[in-house]
């Protein structure tokens, strides 16, 4: 009976830990969907990574302990306190697309495009200006004195044509509606005379084509880097790979860094066994991913989008 009880109490106490193991293998280049251009589908491959989580008792914590390819994390070191799986789910998933839209923008600047402006939106209100009681963080700015615009530089020269005192329209779109809204423009306080509605505007924008990243339900942004590779990959006569399955992971930043990642030793494990022949990993996870079981697979560390691309242009073909 003890024994019962014990193995019972085993089985069903959760430890506050998550068992890393090695995810899915994706091409990169299947995710990526390009429309009113010549494209390149590659021969080769470019492997994205992902790790599978999960709750732990202390049966599979020994299960765990056992297999070199697994690992305990904490997991405060993944979930925020207090979060609840909804939360943690929606918060991959916005991580995966904010990372999907750098890695769109990186991609075209190395290819020479540059994004469309298409949204002007208003990120803050100086305070104090009249402007403060009528418009609202988030407001999208569709026209400025029925003049439709989209880029912020179009709002501006409609604002400097007035003077301090006047009265403008703005047309806004808030909650999925329209608004029109009356606005007293505000002085400049370094430039006397000059007007201004008060607000610091953000500028959103699209690529010059249709354009976009189709993961499915995949969160998180590790695949930054090998989306960037892929759409360059597909807009590129030629082969990026040689023919060889090169797999990676790493996020991207808009200057074409690229930053380090969790999960590595699961990753190198699922690249090797996808048959890949080479790994970019970041630097900041290199000497980690050199702990990961494995016969073959070469790991090549890279810190830029530009130093994953000399790589690639150094191999042989296949």
């Amino acid at each position: 009976m003890v024994t019962g009880i014990l193995a019972f109490v085993a089985w069903s106490y959760e430890l506050p830990y998550l068992a890393y193991s090695a995810g899915p293998v994706a091409d990169a280049a299947d995710s990526i969907v390009v429309e009113e251009m010549e494209v390149y589908p590659p021969e080769g491959e470019l492997l994205m990574l992902t790790i599978l989580s999960q709750d732990v008792n202390l049966f599979d914590a020994l299960i765990a302990g056992a297999d070199p390819s697994i690992d305990l994390i904490r997991k405060e070191r993944v979930r925020r306190p207090d979060e609840t799986d909804e939360d943690y789910r929606n918060r991959v998933l916005q991580q995966m697309e904010d990372s999907n839209f750098v890695s769109i923008a990186v991609a075209l600047d190395h290819l020479g495009y540059e994004l469309v402006p298409s949204e002007v939106v208003i990120n803050e209100i100086v305070p104090g200006v009249p402007a403060e009681d009528s418009l609202q963080l988030g407001d999208t700015i569709l026209a400025v004195d029925g003049v439709e615009i989209d880029a912020i530089n179009e709002v501006v020269l409609l604002i400097e044509v007035h003077e301090p005192g006047d009265i403008i329209e703005l047309r806004v779109e808030r909650g999925g509606e329209q608004l029109v809204i009356e606005v007293e423009l505000a002085e400049q306080e370094d430039e006397p005379g000059v007007p201004m509605v008060g607000v610091f505007l953000g500028e959103l924008t699209h690529p010059p084509f249709p354009l976009s990243i189709e993961e499915g339900d995949v969160g998180g942004p590790s695949a930054g880097m090998m989306h960037a590779l892929a759409i360059i990959d597909i807009l590129t006569e030629g082969e990026l790979t040689k023919g060889n399955v090169i797999a990676g992971t790493g996020t991207v930043s808009f200057d074409g860094t690229v930053g380090a990642i969790g999960g590595i030793r699961q990753k190198v494990v699922a690249a090797e066994a996808a048959g890949a022949s080479h790994i970019l990993v970041p630097r900041g996870n290199y000497d980690t991913a050199l702990t990961a079981p494995r016969r073959k697979i070469e790991i090549v560390p890279v810190a830029t989008i530009d130093e994953a691309l000399a790589f690639l242009d150094s191999l042989d073909p296949t």
